[in-house]
């Protein structure tokens, strides 16, 4: 394999992301890999150092809110389904192609496929039970493992069902031209019951107060608009709202219902702290992070950096996994010691 370009990087590193995790996937096609904390930050430890040192002040900024991010969201649940997957991704893409503008040589193939490595191996928490428990209001579906699946499967079973339109934003919503149902009355009462006793249920994460009030929006238009409408069969006068209000809340409450509790994170990070740090140490050692360290671009950047976060001055830790950048540094400082006292 060889790695000429930043976009064959990003390409591939989703690609092997894909694969690793499975995706969320909306029914335009759109879709992002379900990549945990600790395969998100191993990732943007690779690019920050080419960003930082080339970049203009406006993807700069970008790059920070993204890393800001990171430190906020990913690293308290490190081997769990990082909430903002889908704004992770969409920067990534924008960066590879700007990096490439550039003209800027990207790591070493060799560094690459170090970060694949430590995608492909990265330790994912013991599964819970996610997913729906029940067919949801109207029947059952084949292979639904997740709430996404199950508004994909809804979404595609009632534009069969209905009929569907073409359909730009309403005034004043942000969004691009999408596919609405024409669901009726009945229908988005029924969505409506439903999605909103998912969303009631489920942990409160990144964007639950924003998701909880466009959603609410919604429902109380399907209140006063269908819930007592003289003819249940008639189309929904709101629908396009609706349909991208929906749309919204079965992502997050997706990702919400994979999301850890307290209680997880406490045991995982115990279990992190004292019974996985030997063997991830081993780990990183046999699969030539160090490679990865020494290769791409980040030299003594990345490793020097991990004490200090990803954002320089940033002032909290950023110990990817129970070791990645930090076992890095770790077994680096060994081998320096072995060599001086060898």
């Amino acid at each position: 394999m060889t790695i000429s370009t930043w976009l064959d990087g990003y390409l591939e590193l989703r690609h092997r992301a894909f694969a690793d995790r499975g995706a969320i996937e909306l029914p335009d096609g759109t879709r992002w890999p379900r990549t945990t904390g600790e395969q998100v930050a191993a990732i943007a430890a690779t690019l920050t150092p080419a960003i930082r040192a080339n970049a203009a002040p406006k993807v700069v900024r970008r790059w920070r809110a993204t890393l800001a991010d990171i430190q906020r969201d990913a690293l308290a649940d490190l081997h769990e389904t990082y909430v903002n997957n889908r704004a992770f991704w969409a920067t990534l893409e924008a960066v590879a192609v700007y990096l490439d503008n550039l003209a800027l040589r990207p790591p070493a193939t060799r560094a690459w496929m170090a970060l694949f490595s430590i995608i492909e191996t990265s330790e994912v928490a013991e599964p819970r039970n996610v997913g729906p428990d029940d067919d949801g209001p109207f029947k059952h579906f084949d292979g639904i493992q997740t709430y996404d699946d199950l508004y994909n499967a809804e979404f595609k079973y009632l534009r069969d069902l209905r009929g569907s339109d073409q359909m730009k934003p309403d005034a004043g919503m942000a969004g691009v031209e999408r596919t609405i149902p024409r669901t009726t009355n009945a229908d988005v009462v029924a969505l409506a019951d439903y999605w909103t006793k998912q969303l009631g249920d489920v942990k409160d994460i990144m964007g639950t107060d924003y998701v909880t009030k466009i959603w609410r929006a919604a429902t109380a238009d399907v209140d006063q608009l269908a819930r007592h409408a003289a003819d249940p069969n008639a189309a929904y006068a709101k629908n396009n709202a609706f349909w991208r209000a929906l749309s919204s809340t079965a992502i997050h409450v997706a990702v919400a219902d994979e999301a850890p509790s307290k209680w997880d994170l406490a045991k995982e990070s115990i279990k992190d702290s004292v019974v996985h740090l030997p063997d991830t140490l081993s780990t990183v050692a046999s699969k030539g992070v160090e490679v990865l360290a020494d290769t791409a671009q980040a030299a003594g950047k990345v490793v020097n950096a991990a004490g200090k976060g990803l954002l320089s001055g940033a002032g909290v830790p950023i110990l990817i996994g129970a070791g990645v950048l930090g076992a890095v540094l770790l077994f680096r400082g060994r081998r320096h010691e072995e060599v001086s006292h060898g």
